[in-house]
């Protein structure tokens, strides 16, 4: 690799806590190249992405061939890592791309649990790793224990508790051929932007899961001084009498939502924006108002001693 500094930031998928750590990185490091897990058949049409719209959205990706047909969905609301890298990395001038295999590619249509979503890493959720780490901190699921250590957490090194956490995930559980297709392809396109950037930052932002292999497959050594730098990957198309793309869709919370199944989702996602645009404390309390407002609009026994004892 040339000199470029590569800074890896592995995150989960909608959260609110490691997007704030992408916008601050960012406005940090002003680099030359933001990298986003992504489809990268949208690349051409960032602009179109990047428009006024009233979020959440998602990229519909579809195929349909004579062996197969395959829809998936990569959702982005305000608070999505992935979001704020694209949005932040436009406004600090850089040069901002998708780096991961198109949504109809093999790679994601031909997994054992038939994943229809992009951001779909249910693989992270029951490993053993999680299993110790909640029984330490005495909570019964992956998400109180992701609130507990990241959302609601002292952001003073946050990066570094992200850099153990997802270490120790993946250490924990082996990558399909997927995946591994997924992290190749994705880890050229590291390579390309770095032999590109020259001396200055290239920012990498993908799934926590991604990231060890990703630090692995791209710590190669350094290209010789004066070389050219590295052609961009080719961008995988259908093959001829298939049809597939990618393409804008309005989305909801309601879709994004872990209690609807989406596998990579956040519970009740409402919440996760109001934590975003308010903080914890001003979030918590909201919900609280939110509950109490429906409860008793549906003439539902809510008395202000459960109220109380609820706050408390």
């Amino acid at each position: 690799m040339s000199t470029a500094r590569v800074t890896f930031l592995g995150v989960r998928h909608h959260s609110p806590a490691c997007a704030g750590l992408v916008r601050r990185t960012i406005r940090e490091l002003r680099p030359a190249y933001v990298l986003v897990e992504g489809p990268a058949d949208m690349n051409d049409r960032i602009g179109e992405l990047l428009l006024g719209h009233e979020l959440p959205i998602a990229v519909f990706g579809h195929y349909r061939g004579t062996e197969r047909v395959a829809t998936s969905w990569t959702p982005l609301c305000a608070y999505s890592p992935e979001w704020v890298a694209l949005t932040e990395g436009r406004t600090a001038g850089a040069e901002v791309r998708f780096i991961d295999l198109p949504a109809w590619h093999r790679a994601f249509t031909d997994r054992p649990d038939g994943a229809a979503n992009r951001y779909a890493d249910a693989e992270t959720r029951y490993s053993r790793a999680t299993e110790r780490l909640r029984a330490r901190y005495r909570v019964d699921t992956v998400d109180a224990l992701w609130d507990r250590l990241f959302e609601i957490a002292d952001p003073d090194g946050l990066r570094d508790r992200l850099d153990a956490y997802f270490a120790l995930v993946r250490g924990d559980t082996e990558a399909d051929d997927g995946d591994r297709a997924r992290e190749q392809y994705m880890a050229s396109w590291v390579r390309a932007a770095v032999a590109h950037a020259g001396s200055r930052p290239v920012l990498v932002v993908t799934g926590g899961f991604h990231q060890p292999a990703l630090r692995a497959l791209t710590a190669a050594p350094g290209t010789s001084p004066g070389a050219e730098p590295a052609a961009w990957p080719p961008v995988p198309v259908p093959p001829d009498g298939a049809a597939g793309g990618s393409f804008l869709v309005p989305y909801s919370f309601r879709q994004m939502d872990a209690f609807a199944g989406y596998q990579s989702g956040m519970p009740s996602p409402g919440y996760y924006q109001h934590l975003w645009d308010e903080g914890p404390d001003a979030a918590a309390k909201t919900l609280h108002r939110t509950v109490v407002e429906r409860l008793r609009a549906r003439r539902l026994p809510a008395s202000t001693a459960a109220l109380i004892s609820a706050h408390t």
